[in-house]
C-alpha cells in the first residue's frame, strides 16, 4: 500500500448535489450516472497524485501532498464533468471543497479538526461549485491558470467549528460561476433581517455610502430623536456596504447597555471573539487586523459612549464605525449625519408626488400589511397626508398609526389621532418631534383595555425581552390576565406594534419592546405606582430561574443552560441592580417600598446560584463585583445564603490570582459551614482551601485539607464533592513527585464521572490525567490521551481548560524533543491566559519552566523567544492543531525523557 502523506496536506471532499432526486428520476439508470461520475473524478485525482481515502455512494475524500495538486484536481474534475454526456439528458452537478491543514494520521486514514473543516466546507457548496479555504489560498502560487481566478466570499461560520473560515470560490471562464449564498451558518458579519423594505431613505442611504466609500471617514454618527429611523437606516447602509467590508459587518445592539463593561461584553458576543477574559482585548484580537464595519446601535443611554468608540477604533485600526445616537459623540474625526423625518408632500403636490413621498409611501406600506389591498387614492389622500403631517413624518409614529387602519378608515383615524394627541401629557421640555412620538404611543396605549395596559407597563421591566414564562410570571401575575395564555397577550400587544417578537436561543418566542416604547411603558409603570411590585416579581422570577439553572450546570444539559443564562444575563443584571445597587442602573425606579435589608436578602440569594455561571463562562470580574456588594450589604452575616456568597467570592478571587484575599474568605466560609453543620459544604470549601494553599506552594497544608474533604465526601456519599477533592489532591501529589498515586486518584475520579455521565467533568478528568502521564515520564501515553480529547475541549469553549491542554502539549513536546513546537505551544498558552486575565499560579509556572528548560537550552534563548512569540499569534484552532501533532520529525528523533513534576488544572470551585 502506498504510504500516505503526513504533516501539512490538502484534502478534497466532493459529492453529487441532489443525488436522491436523481435516483428517483432515473431508477436503475442512476448506476450509470454514478459509474461515470466516479470514473471521471478518479481520472482527475490520479493525474494530480491524489490519495483516495474513502468513497461512499457519490462522495469522495481525497488527500494531496501539495495544495496546488488538490486545486488542479478540482479544476480538472469540474471541466471533465462539464463535458460528460449524462443519461436521459439529466444534469449532474458535483460540489467540491479544497482545504489545507495538519490532520492527524490515524490507522489507515486521518482524524482531527481539519478533516471536519474540509467536510463542513464541502457541505456548504452548491452543485458545480468549488470552494477553497483561506489556508489553501495562502498555499497556492499567485500564477493561476489562464482564465482561472479565486473570488473571495469572506468569512463564514460552520456548525461545531470554533472559529470562522475564510472562503474563496474557484472561478473559471469555462465553468458555471453564479451560485446562491453558501449553506453555512452565515458570515460572522450576518446582519439582522429587517421585517420590511426601507422606504423614503434613498437620499440618506446614498449619503452614507458616499461618506464611507471614500475611505477617509472611520466614524459616522447617525443622530436624531427616538423613532426617526436611525437603526433602520444604519442596517440598510451596512447591508449596502457588505462587499466593501467582506471580512465582517457587525450589528451591535446596545439599548440594554448602561456601562462600558456590558457594552464590551456585547461586542464580544457579536464579533464571535473566543475566550472569557478582558472583553476589550478579546474584541481587539478578533478584528484588529481586519477591515470591518461595526454598527453600534443606541448609544445615547450608555455612560462613556465616546470613550468606548474611541477605544474600539484605536484597538481595531482598520475598523469603521456607524453609530446611532440621539446626540453626537464629540470625537475627533467624527462625521455627524442627522436623520431627518421622512419627506412630506409639498404644498399643491400632484397625486403622483403625494404617493411617492417618503412619509405617505411608508404609511401605505404598513397600512397594506394589516389591511390587504389598502392603497392611497384620490378619495383618501387628503386624510393620509394630514395624518403624516400631524405625525411630523416620524417613521415609528407613522407605523403605529398605520396599524390602526385595520379598524379605522384614514378619515376616522385622522380625527381620533388629533383628539388623542391633545390629551397626552408629560411632554414639557421635550423636543416637538419627540412629543409627537410620545403622543402617538400614548394613543395606541389608550386603545388597550385595563388588563392589557397593566401587562404592557409591566413588560418594560425586562431588559432585551423575556420568554413566555417570564411574561406570565411577571407581567401577567396580577390583575385580570393572571393565568391567561401569555402568547395571546403578546399577540395583542404585537398587533398594536407595542411589542416585538423574536426567536430565542431555544427556538421559543421572546417578547420585547423598541427602546422608545419601553421608555414610555416604564414612565406609565411609575405613574401607576406599580414599579416596585413588578420589579420585585421580576427579581423573584429570575431568582427561581437562576436556582433552576444552577442545578443543571453540573449535568448533561450544561451547555443548553449556559445559553439560556447568557440570553437572560441582562435581566439577571437588572434584578441584581434592583436588589443590590439601584443607584447604578437607570432601569431601577426610585419609588421603592420595603427595607433595604429585604431587598439585599433577595440579591444575596441570587448571587449564590449565579457564581458558577460567572466562574465558568467568562464573567468572573462582573461576578466578583456583584458578590462583593451582596456580602457587604448583608447585615446578618451567618445564614446559608451569606456563606455561599462568601465562598463564591473566594473562588472567583482564586481565578483572578488574588490568593491571599481568597484564603481569608474561604477560611471564614469554613468556620461558618462548620457552625451550620453542613458536611457537604464543609467538604466543598475544604477543597477550595486546598487549591489556594497549593497555588502559593504550601503543599503540606493543602494535602490534609484535601484529604479531609475526600473523607467527608466518602462518608456522606457526595460523589461530586468526592471527584473534586480527588482531582485537586492528584494535582498536589504530582507537584510532590508522587505521580503513580496521582494517576490512581485521577483514574478513580474519571470512573465516577464517566458513570455519572457529565461530559465536561470527564474532559477535566482526562486533561488532569494527561498531566499525570506527561509529568510522570509517559509522554507517548499522554499525547495519545490528549489527542482523543482535543475536539471535545474545543467544543466546550472553556478558555482555562484549553490553555491547560496547550500547556500540557508543550510539556509533552518537550519530553519528546520537539523543541520548536514546545516553544510555540508555550507562547500560545501564555497568550490565552493573558487575554482571559487568568494568570498561571507560581507553582505551575515553575513546573512548566522545569519541564521546558532542557529543550530551551537545546534551541537557544534567542530561537526559543522567537518561536514562543510566534506561538503567541496562534488562534485556538492553530494551537490545538499543533498540540495534536507536535513536529513528527522531532518526535522520531526523541532526545529522551526529562525529569519533571507537576499537573493541572485545579478545580477551585468544585
Amino acid at each position: 500500500m502506498e504510504a500516505l502523506p503526513s504533516g501539512t496536506v490538502t484534502m478534497l471532499f466532493s459529492d453529487i448535489e441532489g443525488s436522491t432526486a436523481l435516483l428517483r428520476r432515473l431508477g436503475s439508470r442512476y448506476a450509470d450516472v454514478l459509474s461515470l461520475q466516479r470514473l471521471t473524478l478518479r481520472e482527475a485525482f490520479h493525474r494530480w497524485h491524489g490519495h483516495e481515502m474513502g468513497t461512499e455512494g457519490d462522495s469522495f475524500f481525497v488527500v494531496f501532498e501539495r495544495a496546488g495538486d488538490g486545486f488542479a484536481a478540482a479544476l480538472s474534475a469540474q471541466r471533465a464533468l462539464a463535458r460528460c454526456e449524462w443519461p436521459d439528458g439529466c444534469s449532474v452537478r458535483v460540489r467540491m471543497a479544497v482545504h489545507t491543514g495538519e490532520p492527524t494520521r490515524h490507522e489507515d486514514g486521518y482524524v482531527g479538526l481539519d478533516v471536519h473543516r474540509a467536510a463542513r466546507l464541502a457541505a456548504a457548496a452548491h452543485g458545480a461549485q468549488v470552494l477553497v479555504s483561506g489556508r489553501t489560498r495562502s498555499e497556492l502560487v499567485d500564477d493561476l491558470p489562464a482564465g482561472v481566478t479565486l473570488h473571495d466570499l469572506g468569512w463564514h461560520r460552520f456548525k461545531d467549528l470554533p472559529e470562522p473560515m475564510r472562503v474563496h470560490q474557484l472561478v473559471a471562464s469555462d465553468l458555471v460561476a453564479d451560485f446562491p449564498p453558501l449553506k453555512s451558518l452565515g458570515a460572522p458579519s450576518r446582519l439582522p433581517d429587517p421585517p420590511t423594505r426601507l422606504v423614503g431613505r434613498e437620499r440618506e442611504l446614498a449619503t452614507v455610502h458616499d461618506i464611507l466609500a471614500g475611505g477617509d471617514t472611520r466614524l459616522l454618527t447617525l443622530t436624531g430623536p427616538g423613532g426617526s429611523g436611525k437603526t433602520r437606516l444604519a442596517l440598510a447602509a451596512a447591508r449596502q456596504l457588505d462587499d466593501m467590508f467582506n471580512q465582517g459587518v457587525y450589528f451591535v445592539p446596545l439599548a440594554a447597555a448602561t456601562d462600558a463593561a456590558v457594552a464590551w461584553q456585547t461586542l464580544v458576543g457579536v464579533v464571535g471573539a473566543a475566550g472569557d477574559g478582558a472583553p476589550a482585548d478579546l474584541v481587539a484580537a478578533q478584528i484588529a487586523d481586519r477591515p470591518v464595519l461595526v454598527v453600534l446601535d443606541n448609544l445615547e443611554q450608555l455612560a462613556g459612549a465616546g470613550e468606548l468608540v474611541h477605544d474600539l477604533l484605536t484597538a481595531a485600526p482598520r475598523a469603521v464605525v456607524i453609530a446611532t445616537s440621539r446626540r453626537v459623540l464629540h470625537l475627533p474625526g467624527e462625521y455627524e449625519l442627522p436623520v431627518p423625518p421622512l419627506d412630506l408632500p409639498p404644498a399643491r403636490a400632484s397625486f403622483a408626488e403625494i404617493r411617492t413621498s417618503g412619509a405617505v409611501a411608508l404609511f401605505a406600506m404598513h397600512a397594506a400589511m394589516v389591511k390587504p389591498g389598502f392603497t392611497v387614492t384620490e378619495d383618501n389622500e387628503a386624510d393620509v397626508v394630514a395624518i403624516c403631517e400631524r405625525l411630523d413624518g416620524l417613521p415609528l409614529a407613522i407605523e403605529l398609526a398605520a396599524a390602526r387602519t385595520k379598524l379605522l378608515s384614514p378619515q376616522s383615524l385622522r380625527g381620533r389621532l388629533d383628539r388623542s394627541l391633545g390629551l397626552s401629557g408629560g411632554t414639557a421640555g421635550r423636543p416637538d418631534r419627540h412629543q409627537t412620538l410620545r403622543q402617538t404611543i400614548g394613543w395606541s396605549y389608550d386603545l388597550l383595555d385595563d388588563d392589557l395596559r397593566r401587562a404592557f407597563r409591566a413588560l418594560s421591566v425586562f431588559v432585551r425581552g423575556c420568554d413566555l414564562d417570564g411574561l406570565a410570571a411577571v407581567a401577567l401575575a396580577s390583575g385580570g390576565l393572571a393565568g391567561a395564555d401569555p402568547l395571546d397577550v403578546l399577540a395583542s400587544l404585537v398587533d398594536l406594534n407595542l411589542s416585538t417578537v423574536r426567536e430565542g436561543p431555544d427556538g421559543e418566542p421572546r417578547a420585547g419592546m423598541l427602546v422608545t416604547i419601553r421608555e414610555f411603558a416604564a414612565e406609565r409603570l411609575a405613574e401607576a405606582d406599580e414599579a416596585e411590585a413588578v420589579r420585585r416579581r421580576h427579581a423573584e422570577y429570575y431568582l427561581d430561574f437562576a436556582e433552576q439553572a444552577a442545578e443543571q450546570l453540573s449535568g448533561s444539559e450544561r451547555l443548553r443552560w449556559l445559553d439560556r443564562l447568557e440570553a437572560e444575563h441582562d435581566n439577571l443584571r437588572a434584578a441584581l441592580s434592583w436588589a443590590l445597587s439601584p443607584d447604578l442602573s437607570p432601569d431601577v425606579s426610585p419609588d421603592r417600598t420595603g427595607t433595604d435589608d429585604d431587598r439585599a436578602s433577595i440579591g444575596l440569594r441570587l448571587v449564590g446560584p449565579l457564581t458558577w455561571f460567572w466562574y465558568g463562562h467568562g464573567h468572573a470580574a462582573e461576578g466578583r463585583r456583584w458578590l462583593e456588594r451582596a456580602v457587604d450589604q448583608n447585615t446578618e452575616g451567618t445564614g446559608r445564603d451569606y456563606v455561599r456568597a462568601v465562598h463564591g467570592l473566594g473562588v472567583l478571587l482564586i481565578q483572578q490570582g488574588e490568593h491571599e484575599a481568597a484564603q481569608r474568605l474561604l477560611e471564614r466560609a469554613l468556620r461558618l459551614w462548620r457552625a451550620l453543620d453542613d458536611p457537604e459544604q464543609v467538604a466543598r470549601v475544604l477543597s477550595s482551601l486546598g487549591v489556594v494553599h497549593r497555588m502559593v506552594g504550601e503543599l503540606d497544608v493543602a494535602r490534609p485539607l484535601l484529604e479531609e474533604s475526600i473523607a467527608i465526601a466518602r462518608r456522606i456519599g457526595a460523589e461530586e464533592r468526592l471527584t473534586t477533592g480527588l482531582s485537586n489532591l492528584a494535582v498536589v501529589e504530582v507537584d510532590s513527585g508522587r505521580n503513580d498515586h496521582a494517576i490512581a486518584l485521577l483514574e478513580e475520579c474519571l470512573e465516577i464521572d464517566e458513570r455519572n455521565g457529565d461530559p465536561s467533568d470527564v474532559l477535566i478528568d482526562k486533561t488532569n490525567l494527561v498531566g499525570g502521564l506527561a509529568f510522570g515520564g509517559r509522554p507517548e501515553a499522554a499525547l495519545a490521551l490528549l489527542r482523543s480529547i482535543l475536539d471535545g475541549i474545543a467544543a466546550l469553549g472553556d478558555v482555562e481548560l484549553t490553555a491547560t491542554a496547550v500547556e500540557l502539549a508543550a510539556v509533552i513536546a518537550a519530553a519528546l524533543g520537539a523543541a520548536t513546537s514546545a516553544a510555540r505551544l508555550a507562547g500560545a498558552a501564555e497568550s490565552m491566559r493573558d487575554k482571559a486575565e487568568m494568570p498561571a499560579p507560581p507553582p505551575d509556572i515553575a513546573l512548566l519552566d522545569r519541564a521546558l528548560g532542557p529543550v530551551r537550552e537545546v534551541l537557544g534563548d534567542a530561537a526559543w523567544d522567537r518561536e514562543r512569540d510566534l506561538g503567541r499569534t496562534f488562534d485556538q484552532a492553530e494551537a490545538l492543531a499543533l498540540a495534536a501533532v507536535p513536529e513528527p520529525a522531532a518526535v522520531a528523533e526523541h532526545i529522551g525523557q526529562q525529569a519533571v513534576t507537576g499537573a493541572r488544572p485545579s478545580v477551585a470551585g468544585g
